[in-house]
Order: C-alpha cells, then structure tokens, then sequence
C-alpha cells in the first residue's frame, strides 16, 4: 500500500509529516514506518455497483488500515476490507529493508502480502467468492530524484519520489510502481499504478499527524483520512 509516512532524506533533510500522496488499496510502497511509530487510516472507496440475483453490492468499500515501525527495518502492516454487502476481510503484510535509500542510490525492500494466508480480496488468479488466499511476495525500491535544494519543497522546488516493485500471486505477477510529489510540506500529489490499473491522488496534512487524500483508484473516487502516532 502507499502511504503518507514520516520521510528521512538521508544525508540531506529531514522532513517529518510529509504528505505523501498515497495509499491505494494492496500496493506496497517504500514508505516504511519508522521504528517505534504506526499509522492508523480509514478509506471510503466509491465504487460501481455490481448486480447479483440478490441486488447490487459493493456500491462502496469501507478499508482499515494499521502500519507500525517495529524495527528500523520490519514493518508490519494489517489491512480490513468491508465490502458494502458483504463480510470483511482481512490481511497482514510484511515489509523488510535490505539497503538503506541514500542520496546516491534506492532502497531495497522485500516482503510478502496476506502471510498469514487469509481469504483476501479476489484477484484475477482467484476471481471466486472465497477470494485469494495465497502469500503475495513482492520486491520493491523507492528513491527521490529530485530533492529540494535550500529549503522545504515548494512548486518551483519540488520533491519528487518514485516506486518500483514487481509482486507474483495476488500482485499478478506484474511490475508495479509510481511517483509522487510535494510542492509544499502539507501538500502533494501522486500517480501510481497497480495490477494494470491507474490512480490519481492528492493529499494535504492539515495538522502534523493528520492527513486527508482524495482522488481515484481503478475510475472510482475514494477519501482517505490517516493518523501518524508513537507506540
């Protein structure tokens, strides 16, 4: 999943409560948690109704999301998808940091979605009710190509960040990735892709512990509202 983390600029800047635009549902990004600190959010995906015998369902999504820093280099992450219609479902994600990013080259992560092998959302591999329960391993890099130079990012002077992973099993054994920018510390936006789909996103932080996106996952609108705390 991407999300609006606290980002280290390694041997350049510290900027903490960064908006990243991010999160859309099941991608993973390079944005770790730091150590010793979780993220909680909460996305309303307004998505097409689908027809059934019974009537429509999934007219919209309800997702909680929990990300925590467990080490400098472990996060683990736990996802619950409530369908309108139908029951939840729920997933937990590892991430782990093989190479730290530094002004000079990204970083390397690997990890594996849905480890415990809970029936997750379906996939293209698993389309029926029960949905797919497989451990989803992925590999992925992130880097800041380019990095405000004499102060915070501004429009002229932007941040701007990429992702580049490639996942089998529910990430359909497709590269994934995308870019995201901030032209101001509390705004920014981002465009990513994901098992051949596009979103669209924008993000703000109205406070430092608070973030709120809207934008577009799949052609469907989604809100996001996210908190950033200490364990």
């Amino acid at each position: 999943m991407c999300r609006m983390t606290v980002v280290v600029i390694v041997g350049l800047m510290c900027m903490g409560g960064a908006a990243w635009a991010g999160d859309i549902v099941a991608m993973p990004t390079g944005n770790m948690v730091p150590k010793g600190q979780y993220e909680v959010h909460y996305i309303y995906w307004d998505m097409d109704s689908i027809p059934t015998p019974g009537g429509p369902i999934r007219e919209h999504v309800n997702v909680l999301e929990f990300f925590a820093g467990v080490t400098d280099d472990l996060e683990i992450d736990v996802l619950s998808v409530w369908p309108q219609g139908l029951g939840s479902v729920q997933e937990v994600n590892v991430y782990y940091r093989l190479l730290e990013e530094t002004p000079l080259k990204p970083s390397l992560i690997v990890g594996a979605t849905n480890v415990t092998g809970e029936n997750w959302m379906p996939s293209k591999d698993r389309p029926g009710p029960l949905g797919d329960s497989r451990v989803s391993p992925f590999v992925l890099g992130s880097y800041n190509i380019m990095v405000p130079k004499g102060g915070p990012p501004s429009l002229r002077n932007p941040l701007v960040r990429l992702h580049l992973g490639y996942g089998i099993n529910f990430h359909e054994d497709k590269p994934f990735g995308g870019m995201q920018i901030l032209v101001h510390p509390g705004l920014g936006a981002g465009i990513f892709n994901y098992q051949g789909q596009p979103a669209y996103l924008l993000a703000c932080m109205p406070t430092p512990d608070i973030e709120v996106h809207f934008g577009w996952d799949q052609g469907d609108p989604l809100l996001h509202v996210g908190y950033h705390g200490s364990l």
